[in-house]
């Protein structure tokens, strides 16, 4: 077998960009810490965007809204009755992302992340 008729994998690509450096250039000081990354990346791919996605096909646009609306109101108070209450290591995990993310514009780093990750899916 040759090296032209071997094909690579899409995540063996990544590792291979990876490797040389690539696509790392745009990870900023708060992307350092992964953590927010990681819990981004869960939201979206893992975890509360795929039932937020099911409400959405279910119930339509109007109950979306109506969820983002509960949803707000629930973590609107955190740690009292009828709310959100934060773990340890939710409590823990905020403090450090917090101190990591001084200054940061927020809206700024969701495009970062998006274009980040949209890398990895366009290489070839």
């Amino acid at each position: 077998m040759t090296n032209e008729k071997f094909q690579h994998s899409k995540e063996w690509k990544i590792l291979k960009e990876l490797s040389k450096g690539r696509g790392l250039q745009e990870l900023k000081r708060v992307q350092i810490d992964a953590s927010l990354n990681r819990k981004i990346n869960w939201f979206l791919y893992g975890g509360a965007s795929g039932v937020i996605s099911m409400i959405k096909e279910i119930y339509g646009d109007e109950a979306l809204k109506e969820f983002y609306q509960f949803l707000d109101y629930f973590i609107s108070d955190p740690d009292t009755w009828g709310h959100y209450y934060h773990s340890d290591k939710i409590n823990a995990d905020t403090k450090t992302i917090e101190d990591a993310t001084q200054g940061l514009n927020f809206g700024e780093y969701l495009e970062d992340f998006c274009s980040y990750w949209r890398s990895f899916i366009t290489i070839s």
